[in-house]
């Protein structure tokens, strides 16, 4: 009970306080400040579990967590509290610039937000196959209401996409999950089991046939969720959609939360010994959406679009990092995108607010405009293309590294060129962006305020690159 009480109260207590006649000046304060709280709450309960490599720290029957999985709920969290805060600055600055929503539908945003955290949560909370399931679908149903928020007709077509997209492909991750529990029942586990420990000690005993069925349609369904080629559809509609705080959240959080769920499925695989379904699907997938992604980039007419792209090309290397069998690798990766993905997409939102536009080609000399912005947002694009100092740069080159055989070789050879060409597509885009004369009047908004929480997820994903940080996953 206290273990649910930690969890979900603060974002409870949220939901309320935004669903009362509380004014939205005061929950702009009042939301940042609870979020941070869960954070160390948060903390501070997954802390056993940081600090010992190979055990659980269990809460109930159903909910336990491990080192990657408490890594990534505080990164989670983390990425939230940011994202949140820089959304009472971005919610005030649609004001200044005459596009300020309903006051009604800001308090929504919030209440939303704290349920859709939660949900996520629970992701990486989660011991038994069912639970995890019902936490991703959650997710899909609380974000939803963040895409709408514009309350268009694009918002509202972007929306509809993301719903039938996705949920047609958690269907397949349900039927995934049937299978594999029917392949705990043919006497490796009396009566069958959903728990994820339970599925992997008894891993070699599971019926084989039922279980690689099982693992296609979760590493499907899960897929889809996550933006993998070709089931990326829903992807840059909803990035492009959703203001932007929670387009941050969308890229920064939610893709880990679907790569995750395949990361433990796949597990049981890799321990099953099926090395064909283990590293093979989920390597030439992720290489393949990589490359893909990087296709999509170079001709792109909207700012957001561009880092929607980004990201699928990013899960795309977390997959390859799956199919290695490194949860270190894949999480590595998957906290230096968050940084700097997030830092890209709230400074996007600043840039749209001045520019009242989405489109690349009518943004330009914003070095010239507000160098903060400038040199910060050339330092996110920096860091989320790979290029050293930053952390990026140190997990790719550890995940090229760790291909071996040749196989994976041929997989790190297509990585290396959609890395480049990617690199290449980006730096064209984000230089128009820098450099020129602005093509009409760009509005002047609060800079400090606007590029804190961006300037600090770069700095944090400098540090990532910099210092001994990799050491800390890989002991």
């Amino acid at each position: 009970m206290n273990f649910f009480i930690s969890v979900t109260a603060i974002p409870l207590a949220t939901v309320i306080l935004s669903l009362t006649k509380l004014k939205v000046e005061q929950l702009r304060l009042v939301v940042p400040v609870m979020s941070w709280l869960q954070f160390g709450v948060l903390t501070f309960l997954s802390l056993p579990a940081l600090q010992n490599n190979h055990s659980f720290l269990t809460f109930s029957v159903d909910f336990s967590i491990e080192k990657i999985g408490a890594c990534f709920l505080l990164l989670t969290n983390f990425i939230a509290a940011a994202s949140i805060t820089h959304a009472t600055c971005f919610f005030a600055n649609e004001k200044l610039v005459g596009r300020g929503e309903d006051p009604q539908h800001e308090k929504l945003y919030y209440a939303a937000c704290a349920l859709f955290v939660t949900a996520m949560s629970f992701v990486f909370l989660s011991d038994n196959l069912g639970l995890l399931w019902v936490s991703i679908e959650a997710t899909t149903l609380f974000s939803a209401a963040l895409v709408y928020f514009s309350r268009d007709k694009h918002s509202l077509e972007a929306t509809w996409k993301y719903l039938i997209i996705c949920s047609v492909g958690i269907a397949f991750a349900l039927l995934g999950i049937i299978l594999i529990f029917a392949s705990s029942q043919h006497g490796a586990i009396a009566g069958g089991s959903l728990s994820l420990r339970l599925l992997v000690d008894h891993a070699n005993e599971l019926q084989p046939k039922l279980l690689q069925f099982g693992y296609i349609f979760c590493l499907l369904g899960f897929g889809t969720k996550a933006g993998v080629f070709p089931l990326h559809t829903w992807l840059p509609d909803a990035h492009s959609e959703a203001p932007a705080p929670a387009s941050a959240l969308l890229s920064g959080a939610l893709l880990n939360c679907a790569l995750f769920s395949i990361c433990r499925v796949t597990e049981i695989i890799q321990v099953s010994g099926h090395s064909f379904f283990a590293t093979f699907l989920p390597i030439s997938w992720g290489a393949l959406t990589a490359l893909a992604a990087s296709f999509f980039l170079i001709h792109q007419v909207g700012i957001k679009r561009l880092w929607a792209y980004s990201s699928i090309e990013n899960v795309g290397i977390m997959l390859v990092a799956i199919g290695l069998g490194s949860p270190p690798l894949f999480f590595f990766q998957a906290l230096n995108h968050s940084l700097a993905k997030v830092a890209l997409f709230l400074l996007s939102g600043n840039i749209i607010q001045s520019a009242g536009t989405k489109e690349l080609k009518q943004i330009k000399g914003i070095l010239q405009v507000s160098p903060s912005w400038g040199i910060t947002f050339a330092a996110a694009a920096a860091a989320v293309t790979g290029m050293p100092p930053f952390g990026s740069f140190v997990a790719e080159w550890m995940i090229l590294s760790h291909c071996g055989d040749l196989v994976q070789r041929i997989a790190a050879g297509v990585l290396l060129f959609a890395l480049a060409l990617s690199f290449i597509a980006v730096s064209l885009h984000v230089g128009r962006i820098l450099w020129g004369k602005p093509k009409h009047q760009i509005a002047v908004l609060p800079t400090f305020s606007s590029t804190l929480i961006p300037l600090l997820l770069c700095i944090f994903s400098l540090l990532a690159g910099s210092t001994c940080l990799p050491t800390f996953f890989f002991d």
